[in-house]
């Protein structure tokens, strides 16, 4: 049992708080320490980044200062630090057998309200990346591109110039996860969904259609900086007001019949009202039985539709 002066001890998660039924008591666990009958109550340390803790994982905890501290008196309380590394692995920490502290089954429980699952792999680390990793297969990685470093898997990108350039990835879940204390590397074709940020790299990236427009380049020969969102399905709601997508030498948009590139689609477009502004107000005729076309009905309508269109144009 530590003693009453310790100023850091760690223990086992028995419980914790979930809910805001006590505003003062908001994601305090209990935890039992050395000794039997020893426990404790703390609070997390960190209000803003938290990492919950399963029942059954150790934690560090520190002894800090108390809310209702008053000058002159010393009043502390427990804080607890994010979850120990027991088992060094991502998605589970919790002690073997720990049956006793509320796990349903033996060796590494499942603590209530959890699903454990037996496919998530840990991120391949490289020297100097900085890596964060949720317990399901999501992770952010602030990275660069190693050539020499020994390690069980390479990127998945390509890095033509230099290898230093920063890439960051904000992964959600991947189709084929892992195995337990295996690293994995992520995907941009296989993972559930991502945002790519690239400085200099390659990705290997699949597009859903072949034919993306002439003189596009195909996401695997860029090397310039570049922005990719990959899922299943993209959808972008401006609930208040507009959706805007401004590129500086085109837009294009790949559809299973259509690989438009909007610059040269509304240049066409202008072409063809064009012709028909000279159609309907006869300064282009066309032979008929009894002689050229003259003015249409509508050519006031085409005309105001033509100079509707040349407005958009920058």
């Amino acid at each position: 049992m530590a003693a009453s002066g310790t100023l850091i001890t760690s223990g086992t998660v028995t419980s914790i708080t979930l809910t805001d039924n006590n505003p003062n008591a908001v994601l305090s666990i209990a935890v039992r320490t050395q000794g039997v009958g020893s426990s404790l109550t703390a609070y997390p340390l960190d209000a803003n980044i938290k990492r919950v803790p399963l029942i059954g994982e150790q934690v560090v905890v520190i002894k800090g200062t108390s809310p209702g501290k008053s000058p002159g008196k010393q009043a502390t309380r427990s804080y607890y630090l994010n979850p120990t590394a027991v088992q060094l692995n991502v998605h589970n920490n919790a002690l073997l057998n720990a049956d006793s502290v509320g796990f349903s089954g033996g060796g590494i429980g499942v603590p209530t309200g959890f699903e454990e699952r037996d496919d998530v792999g840990s991120l391949q680390p490289f020297l100097g990346d900085v890596l964060i990793e949720g317990r399901f297969g999501h992770s952010l990685r602030f990275g660069y591109t190693p050539l020499l470093s020994i390690t069980s898997k390479r990127p998945s990108w390509n890095a033509p110039g230099k290898v230093s350039e920063p890439i960051t990835i904000l992964s959600n879940g991947r189709k084929s996860g892992g195995s337990f204390n295996k690293f994995i590397i992520e995907d941009i074709n296989d993972d559930l969904s991502s945002i790519w940020l690239t400085s200099k790299q390659q990705l290997k990236l699949k597009p859903s259609q072949k034919k993306i427009g002439d003189g596009v380049k195909n996401p695997n020969l860029w090397k310039d900086p570049s922005i990719v969102l990959n899922s299943d399905r993209l959808f972008l709601n401006a609930r208040d007001e507009r959706v805007i997508i401004s590129g500086k030498k085109d837009i294009v948009n790949a559809t299973p019949k259509w690989a438009m590139e909007m610059d040269k689609f509304f240049t066409l477009m202008e072409d063809l009202v064009s012709e028909l502004v000279d159609l309907t107000s006869a300064k282009a005729t066309y032979a008929t039985g009894v002689g050229p076309t003259g003015p249409a009905t509508n050519a006031a309508k085409v005309q105001k539709i033509f100079d509707e269109l040349k407005k958009m144009k920058q």
